[in-house]
């Protein structure tokens, strides 16, 4: 049910009233952030009739991006054409599609979603001596941590020791020719994505006015969650104190310091814009006994904004609380086996098991499915893992990018997994230069000769190569893979068709949403790398998640094992000391908030013949004595 300003509290309708300025929103969980945010956005087009200029929202996930934009669009009809809704990433891809020339960009640039291929690319450089890559893996990494920090070649040298010009200059070097390798090739990975157009704005004043004038009012969802590089590019957009930046954050939430967030970012925020600050305490999802036990875990912290109201239950419902101890993390599984097979079999996707990391949920997904229990880890992958799926988008790929070695090979080796039968890269380039053709129709070429797949080769030649008709030519591939994968003499042929396959269908029928039915094909593939390829699950499945894939879900029964000092907070954490057992702290405020009807807690003794003691974070909680 959409919400109305009629439905809000004072300080909600406070919020989405405000008219000039920047504003911080302090929200807690369950407070109708989003509701607000979208009421915001609403509010300013209903109150601009005759304006042109549109509104930017910036959120930090596909999933919220969609979801905002189908409120809104039944809020405002076509007036919602005026709100651009976007991803970090998908909006710097906008920026760059349409001024990357600025920076000899093509707007139908491919992006690069697999670190296995930016691996690659500085193994070329090294062997064609264009940078000194000792370590391609270790490179990377450092690579994406001058992206996250938004750390450019120069200001490099503050980063290292005097005794350390060498390493500098070197790391230096690699990264600038990866990032002038990217431009050449005329391929994006993420990070790069923030890089250029910072770059880009600073170097083309023009540009970033023009952005300015569009976008009059900016409008930023989980700020906690910000970047350097995000903020950096945040500040080009809205460079002055008065600027019309309205941001949503709670300092409680702060749990991707990996990837660059930090609760420093909101003090910058502060300082920079001087914003005016409204709260919302009130918390709508969470049972009385949940919001009481998170609030007193997360007073542990020190790291946040005193002035911070705490959560306030506006549920009548008390909820359920439980704690279990278990002798050993086989006992424990067993016992969170028991409570879910309490309820019922098609409510199963009510039931939300969260750990600290992947590798106690791999045990109670095998356990559980002995049990006979479905259960699936969801993880967020940015890749396609079903072959006749990967045959489809590399063809497709390959299609809008028709000189990529690297495309072919791939699209070369899935059509192996798919038919049984190698495919050469070599042979179809040598096709391809005899017959003076692009290697994509050299491609279809061979495989019309295989029986398997001759039905792909005639709609390939018809519907990518002569018309580029992409859509279409990916439902008639899925046609043919579907009376494929029944082949299987037990069950599909191909593992994660019908997960990627789904994926697939929903990610197309969003970006078409959102941009339209005549899109291009260079951005239909450009949103589609953006895009989670997340499973579609059924409703007898439990989800088991890591805190961080959790983040921004809720559900109406919460089990949260391995609360453990080594596990929950993790060893690391407690060997780094206060500033990372903070961030585990919020870690588990995150988990316990996800909550909306009942949740369940657990611990054991022993966990892979280790001894441990309960998570310190029990005692804060008031559920245990420390």
């Amino acid at each position: 049910m959409n919400l109305t300003i009629s439905d809000l509290n004072e300080n909600q309708r406070h919020a989405v009233e405000w008219d000039e300025g920047s504003l911080l929103v302090l929200a807690g969980p369950g407070s109708g952030k989003t509701a607000v945010l979208t009421l915001r956005i609403a509010n300013l087009i209903s109150n601009t009739p005759q304006e042109s200029h549109r509104i930017l929202g910036l959120t930090f996930t596909v999933k919220a991006a969609n979801e905002m934009q189908n409120r809104l669009r039944n809020l405002l009809g076509e007036d919602s054409r005026r709100i651009q809704l976007r991803t970090f990433h998908s909006f710097c891809t906008d920026i760059l599609r349409q001024h990357g020339s600025q920076l000899n960009f093509r707007p139908d640039f491919e992006v690069i979603t697999n670190d296995m291929d930016r691996i690659a690319i500085l193994k070329e450089l090294n062997d064609r001596g264009q940078a000194e890559v000792d370590d391609p893996e270790s490179s990377l990494k450092q690579i994406d941590t001058m992206f996250r920090h938004g750390i450019t070649p120069p200001e490099l040298p503050k980063y290292f020791g005097g005794k350390q010009n060498d390493q500098c200059r070197t790391l230096q070097n690699i990264f600038t020719s990866y990032t002038k390798w990217l431009a050449k090739e005329n391929q994006l990975d993420f990070g790069s994505m923030l890089y250029f157009t910072r770059k880009l704005l600073e170097r083309v004043p023009r540009i970033a006015r023009q952005v300015r004038t569009v976008y009059r009012y900016v409008c930023v969802d989980e700020f906690q969650d910000t970047n350097l590089a995000q903020y950096r590019v945040l500040r080009l957009l809205c460079p002055e104190t008065a600027s019309n930046l309205f941001v949503v954050a709670d300092d409680h939430q702060i749990i991707f310091q990996w990837n660059g967030a930090n609760p420093k970012r909101l003090k910058e925020l502060k300082s920079d814009y001087s914003p005016k600050i409204v709260q919302l305490p009130e918390n709508y999802r969470c049972p009385a006994k949940v919001v009481e036990m998170a609030n007193r875990l997360i007073a542990h912290n020190s790291d946040r904004i005193e002035t911070k109201k705490i959560s306030i239950a506006q549920r009548d419902n008390p909820g359920n609380v439980k704690l279990k101890s278990f002798g050993d993390f086989n006992e424990e599984v067993n016992g969170l086996i028991s409570e879910i097979s309490l309820v019922p079999k098609n409510r199963r996707e009510t039931c939300l098991v969260i750990a600290r990391s992947n590798k106690l949920l791999v045990q109670v997904k095998n356990d559980m499915i002995s049990a006979g229990v479905e259960a699936e880890i969801v993880s967020k992958s940015q890749d396609f893992s079903s072959p006749p799926i990967q045959v489809m988008y590399y063809a497709m790929k390959l299609a809008n990018a028709p000189e990529s070695r690297t495309l072919l090979n791939k699209l070369c080796v899935a059509t192996g997994l798919v038919d049984g039968e190698m495919l050469s890269a070599e042979d179809v380039l040598a096709q391809a230069e005899v017959e003076g053709v692009v290697p994509l129709r050299a491609f279809f070429s061979q495989i019309a000769e295989r029986n398997t797949l001759k039905p792909i080769a005639a709609q390939g030649v018809a519907l990518l190569c002569d018309s580029l008709d992409y859509m279409s030519f990916a439902r008639e591939a899925i046609s043919v893979f579907d009376a494929l994968n029944q082949t299987g003499e037990v069950g599909e042929a191909f593992p994660d068709y019908g997960y990627d396959k789904g994926s697939w269908e929903r990610i197309s029928k969003e970006i078409h949403h959102m941009h339209g039915d005549n899109l291009s094909l260079h951005s239909f593939l450009q949103e589609m790398d953006l895009s989670p390829k997340a499973k579609t699950l059924p409703k007898d499945c439990v989800r088991l998640q890591t805190v961080h894939t959790a983040k921004g879900i809720e559900s109406e029964n919460v089990f949260i094992i391995g609360l453990v000092e080594d596990q929950f907070p993790t060893y690391l954490s407690i060997r780094n000391g206060d500033s990372a057992i903070q961030e585990e702290r919020r870690n588990c405020f995150v988990a316990v908030t996800r909550s909306s009807k009942n949740l369940y807690l657990s611990y054991s003794r022993l966990y892979f013949d280790w001894s441990k003691e309960p998570s310190r974070f029990l005692g804060e909680m008031g559920l245990i004595r420390n």
